[in-house]
């Protein structure tokens, strides 16, 4: 049987499910069970002669029989699920202690008890609270530990201040008047967060259905806590009870019931999208009735529970995108009116986080509707913000609702492709130009970088074996591969789409216990896991073909990167890498170009300078280390190190052919105009704002040019001078000009003080460096007596201090830091922070060895100090050049070894110190930087890239 025909018959009982849910929005889910409401549920009591008796014992004895060895219970996929989990097990266990109809003992149920208590303090005492971002975790867990804390069970942990102070934040955005609104608000899903601070008696109102929010476990505290009994409530707990029990056996509770429009909409949306239609399942256009029941019930809104539940961005979006699917046009409109924000779409109000995936599906439905040029603005608001998300270091590429990346960058390729469609079918004419040749170019093919390169051998992707996130891969491959850039290139997109659906293919069963999307508790949504999945057998390759327009608006020198490709397959510390990553790789730096040459503006104006050859050289190389050590920065990180490391390249050859080719008293001023610049300022607090200045894409990268007629101090002040202002006056005003682009960075504002000092420490350093370096030249090597001395003092101290600070090394890894950090970076040991500036001495004096090293002979020709010049290198005043070149070089290579083996052993003892994070921002930095160092180091072994005077 044909793959398509087998798909379409796997597919006929979700289209059954879709019919199934006609005129019945309040009772239709199938999601995996769940133990933290199964709990809640257990604890049910009705009022009355037996109220020791159990409503629904078959629940608790579910709890009962799921309990561990351990004492706790199951984890799913994240440590905060068996602390929800064990958290709500054990509250039942105290609750239920004394209940007449279980057939287990009290010194049972007791013992039970102890081993959950201990267990439990194991895993609180081990949590990272700042990694958590289950649905309402920061109130729900708060308010059992207090209700266990009444039951005389108490806990402590490290984690239990952070988690506090989230709570509080939260707390104290919610009005009490919330409650007495006529309609639920997401609140009232974890309507168990707030007992004891609001009376369950008037929340009658908020029952739909007889459910609390559609969560089991808020019905079920409502009516625990509720001095008044609600017969509709208990209803819609005795039909879930009777709904998830399958031929006499209870399965459990699921964390939502009902969730008819999530279930309904992402199943349809998703066969519709990829290779499903009407014709071939005439069922699907059911979906056009149960669309209407939601939007004839909300206004034109979608909810993801019943038809009179809370409605949502995502599920709104989801429900216009199938009806436009179905061939029913459907505009926006409500959708925008209802959910647009300031940068991007909110889910819901009083959300935490923004959605990304949300964004993603709201400009889905915002492109397919009618006439979708009338939407431009909130379009690029949505692109821009799925954009921001994927470049910069301080949004994350995540989702709140599924713990896998690959699912945002599945509904981030369906979209951003979709919107690129659109534009080359000329029906976005209007988008605005710096999306459509600059970013979108740049993002979407770092996705298919990323997805390619987190394929497993076995052709699955995701961090265990899984169908489902492998779906999530094929089908983000088959929007991708529709881009005409890669030429070639887009054979090894395909295969890995076969290799995948090989995976698929050869599995024994599609599994329903995928625990990969996120509510109070990880759980599987399993008709919506396998509608992903067949859709990925089912989905066309490519999904669009795309004309001239794009395919010219890409276009890359072919012949430029074959050139670069033959030079870094050739490199030692490359040749292992497989050719098509290095190929990616320098397109990749291509099209990173782009924007680098919109920023590329000469602060250091000098006449008679010779073409940088590093030019194209700085945004192949990051491209390259960053894919092939697989350290995946953030593209914004990789962009603003190539224009800090642009600009070092552009500072080094001002120092030396500018400051250089003056005489002593001026060299020697420009140490003391270096240290006045950095007596104005203090960590690029106090930057200056030029009028009339140009800047790189407004600030981007921080860089701003002063105007040839303005000197500036960077303390914010700019003195007009005239036009023929003096040398000193000139330096003062380039080298501010440097200092103000490393620190008025936009990112380095933003981050961590401490970290921000050492930046403008290192900076500091860096420059003084730069100066020391051509007086100790001219000194040393003739540069005004002509006659060749050999420098003072040992080569030891210079190459760690002056050398090692003139090798920028130090300068970039501060500037890095200060990049890839969140926000708010947790506190680092004195340890820790030690061993990271320990490795960036050996980084940069191992840097500055390997070029000088390979730029012994330039050295030479423009008289620059060299390491080799020093006495340990067999040259001095009396018997110079005793050591030959050869000599020298395998001196000084095994320093090198000695540096590496330091940086090996000091990266190792790191690792260790800092096993226990979940997050490694430093060692993940120094371990690309010092791949990156690599690259350079082969390079400079084959050619000495710098420029000439």
């Amino acid at each position: 049987m044909a793959v398509i025909d087998t798909v379409l018959e796997e597919s006929a009982p979700l289209v059954a499910f879709l019919k199934s849910a006609v005129n019945n929005t309040q009772a239709v889910g199938e999601q995996t069970t769940v133990i933290y409401d199964t709990a809640w549920v257990s604890m049910v009591r009705k009022p009355g002669p037996s109220q020791d008796e159990l409503l629904f014992p078959e629940c608790f004895q579910f709890i009962l029989d799921h309990q561990l060895p351990h004492g706790g219970w199951a984890s799913y996929d994240a440590p905060i699920d068996g602390i929800m989990n064990t958290l709500g097990a054990l509250l039942a266990l105290k609750k239920n202690v004394n209940v007449s109809n279980l057939h287990l003992g009290r010194e049972e149920l007791l013992c039970r008890t102890s081993r959950a208590v201990q267990h439990l303090q194991h895993e609180l005492e081990a949590w990272d609270v700042s990694t958590a971002d289950h649905v309402g975790f920061e109130i729900v867990i708060p308010s059992i530990l207090k209700l266990l804390a009444e039951e005389g069970i108490e806990f402590e942990f490290p984690g239990y201040t952070q988690l506090m102070t989230l709570n509080r934040a939260k707390l104290s955005k919610i009005p009490y008047s919330v409650w007495s609104k006529p309609m639920q608000t997401t609140l009232t899903h974890s309507l168990e967060s707030f007992i004891g601070q609001v009376s369950f008696d008037e929340l009658e109102h908020l029952l739909v259905y007889g459910s609390m929010g559609s969560s089991p476990a808020a019905t079920s505290a409502y009516l625990i806590y509720s001095s008044k009994w609600n017969s509709d409530a208990e209803t819609y707990l005795r039909q879930l009870v009777a709904n998830r029990t399958r031929d006499g056996i209870f399965i459990g509770i699921p964390t939502m019931f009902p969730s008819t429009g999530f279930e309904t909409l992402w199943v349809a949306s998703t066969l519709l999208e990829y290779g499903f239609d009407a014709q071939r399942l005439p069922d699907l256009a059911s979906m056009v009735g149960i669309t209407s029941e939601f939007f004839d019930a909300q206004d034109g809104l979608a909810s993801g529970f019943s038809n009179l539940s809370v409605p949502d961005a995502d599920d709104t979006a989801k429900a216009i995108l199938v009806r436009n699917l179905l061939g029913v046009p459907t505009t926006p409109e409500k959708l925008i009116a209802r959910f647009e924000g300031s940068d991007h779409f909110l889910t819901y109000g009083m959300e935490r986080h923004p959605s990304l995936t949300t964004n993603c599906n709201v400009l889905s439905a915002m492109l397919e509707s009618p006439e979708p040029a009338q939407w431009i603005d909130q379009i690029e608001k949505c692109a821009r913000f799925l954009i921001a998300s994927w470049t910069r270091p301080d949004m994350p590429f995540t989702d709140k609702w599924n713990i896998s990346e690959l699912y945002p960058t599945m509904l981030v390729s369906e979209a951003l492709i979709r919107l690129v469609k659109l534009w080359d079918d000329g029906m976005l004419s209007n988008l605005a130009d710096d999306l459509i040749e600059r970013d979108l170019p740049l993002v979407l093919f770092q996705l298919i970088m990323r997805i390619l390169q987190k394929q497993q051998t076995n052709g699955s992707w995701g961090h265990k074996p899984s169908l489902e996130m492998t779906a999530y891969a094929i089908i983000a491959l088959t929007n991708l591969g529709s881009l005409p850039f890669f030429g070639h290139f887009s054979i090894h997109v395909k295969a890995a789409v076969e290799r995948g659906r090989i995976y698929i293919q050869l599995a024994e069963r599609i599994p329903d216990n995928e625990y990969i999307w996120i509510a109070k508790t990880m759980y599987s949504p399993i008709l919506i896991s396998k509608a992903y999945i067949l859709s990925a057998m089912a989905a066309k390759y490519p999904k669009y073909t795309l004309s001239h327009s794009f395919t010219e608006l890409v276009s890359l020198p072919r012949k430029g990167i074959e050139q670069y490709v033959r030079l870094y397959s050739g490199l030692p510390c490359l040749i292992d890498a497989p050719l098509w990553r290095i190929q990616g790789s320098v397109i990749e730096g291509y099209l990173h170009m782009r924007k680098l040459q919109q920023v590329r503006i000469d602060m250091f104006g000098r006449p008679n300078m010779k073409k940088d050859d590093y030019f194209e050289f700085i945004a192949m190389t990051f491209a390259c280390a960053n894919n092939l050590r697989g350290a995946f920065l953030k593209a914004s990180v990789i962009f603003e190190m190539m224009v800090m490391v642009l600009r070092v390249y552009q500072v080094d050859e001002y120092v030396e052919h500018v400051i250089g080719g003056q005489s002593g008293a001026h060299v020697e001023e420009s140490k003391k105009i270096v240290d006045r610049i950095f007596q104005r300022t203090h960590s690029g607090h106090n930057c200056p704002s030029f009028k009339n200045s140009t800047s790189s894409n407004k600030h981007t990268n921080g860089y701003v040019k002063p105007t040839k007629d303005h000197v500036s101090d960077v303390d914010g002040e700019v003195k007009p001078t005239s036009r023929d202002m003096d040398v000193s006056n000139n330096i003062h005003h380039d080298l501010s000009a440097f200092v103000c682009s490393i620190l008025c960075n936009p990112f380095v504002r933003a981050a961590k003080e401490s970290d921000r000092d050492l930046l403008a420490y290192e900076l500091h350093q860096c420059l003084l460096a730069h100066v020391t370096q051509i007086e100790d030249s001219k000194q040393f090597l003739g540069g005004e007596t002509l006659q060749r001395l050999v420098p003072k003092g040992s080569f030891y101290n210079w190459v760690r201090t002056t050398a090692a600070s003139h090798s920028c090394a130090p300068l970039s890894l501060a500037f890095l830091r200060c990049l890839s950090a969140k926000l708010k970076r947790r506190s680092t040991s004195p340890l820790e922070q030690y061993l990271v500036q320990d490795l960036w001495t050996h980084f940069s004096t191992k840097a500055r060895m390997e070029n000088d090293r390979a730029s012994l002979r330039r050295d030479r020709k423009e008289k620059n100090l060299n390491s080799l010049d020093f006495p340990e290198f067999g040259n001095d005043t009396k018997a110079l050049g005793i050591a030959s070149d050869k000599q020298q070089k395998a001196a000084l290579s095994s320093i090198v070894e000695y540096e590496r083996r330091c940086i090996e052993y000091g990266l190792g003892t790191l690792e260790k110190v800092t096993a226990a994070e979940s997050e490694r921002p430093d060692l993940e930095a120094l371990k690309f930087y010092g791949f990156l160092c690599d690259i350079y180091s082969d390079v400079y072994a084959m050619k000495d890239i710098s420029c000439e005077r």
